[in-house]
């Protein structure tokens, strides 16, 4: 590995629309910058319908992603699709990226890699995803207008989707597999006042039926719910192991950053859904990885 080492002035892991968005702004500040990128938009990608993106009415994930992707490419950004498994820093202050092919020597690091829902593991749940089942009711309850929706979960996260939804869907039928809520006492009383909110309690989804489209969901106590759509919001996993040995990560295994966007390793930022900040929104996403990306520029030039 030794002997395929490139140099960049900053290297991004992740390649959703923060890890975009900073090799766009990288490159346009004259920096060299390498993505590295499990898959290409990450969460963002398995998004049928952006409506909240200014400037466009709609617009499809995967078609955003790749707009991204060809603008950081059109601007000098190189993208590679590999896995990185180790992040070292070195004696003179620049960082090692290796990953199962090569090592990627940098001036400053953005890592930008999100975070992964948590899956019910249930019959239809991936084949219905993006066409009913969602794990983003910010992104995705306004198109949910009048309609029936099962959400999952009973932290904050699922009670603050049922109040969300509450003003937007006709019906919403709140499923936890406890029969108590570990939300915040406030939250659980917002939610039994809220007359169109059923709540069912020690109860699983088993199964989610549907063809093209969510069309109901089968209950371990038997039950069936006739509903459109299905809100999973039973947390995330981050997968911090590549940086918790070398970054503060807070009690959630976010990464913790400054309003810079710097983590605690100078030279390393981070930026998007793996980060300790609150509105993981997709245009925030985008707004982080730009600063992370002017940061990382004020970094080298001021160190080398």
């Amino acid at each position: 590995m030794a002997n395929d080492v490139e140099k960049y002035d900053v290297v991004i892991i992740g390649g959703g629309p923060a890890g975009l968005t900073a090799s766009i702004y990288a490159q346009r500040r004259g920096l060299k910058s390498l993505v590295i990128a499990a898959e290409l938009g990450g969460q963002m990608a398995k998004i049928s319908e952006i409506e909240n993106w200014p400037g466009e009415e709609k617009i499809n994930g995967a078609t955003l992603a790749l707009h991204m992707k060809n603008q950081a490419e059109k601007l000098g950004a190189k993208i590679t699709y590999e896995q990185a498994i180790k992040i070292e820093k070195l004696a003179d202050i620049s960082i090692s990226v290796k990953t199962t092919q090569k090592e990627f020597i940098a001036k400053s690091l953005i890592l930008s890699f999100g975070k992964t829902p948590r899956s019910l593991r249930v019959p239809g749940e991936i084949e219905l995803m993006g066409k009913g089942v969602s794990y983003c009711v910010n992104c995705d309850g306004p198109l949910f207008k009048n309609k029936s929706v099962a959400i999952v979960g009973g932290g904050n996260s699922a009670l603050g989707a049922a109040v969300m939804m509450s003003g937007i869907a006709k019906e919403i039928h709140l499923i936890h597999r406890k029969d108590q809520f570990r939300g915040e006492e406030y939250m659980i009383k917002k939610v039994e006042s809220l007359k169109n909110i059923t709540t069912h309690m020690s109860s699983q989804i088993t199964k989610i039926n549907g063809e093209t489209s969510v069309e109901g969901v089968e209950l371990s106590n038997g039950k069936t719910l006739s509903v459109e759509g299905v809100f999973i919001e039973i947390g995330f996993i981050v997968n911090d192991s590549l940086v918790e040995d070398i970054l503060e990560i807070d009690k959630f295994g976010q990464v913790v950053v400054d309003s810079h966007q710097a983590t605690s390793l100078p030279g390393v930022f981070a930026a998007g859904d793996l980060t300790n900040m609150p509105f993981q929104q997709l245009i925030i996403a985008c707004g982080e990885g730009a600063t992370a990306a002017l940061s990382a520029f004020d970094y080298i030039q001021k160190v080398f």
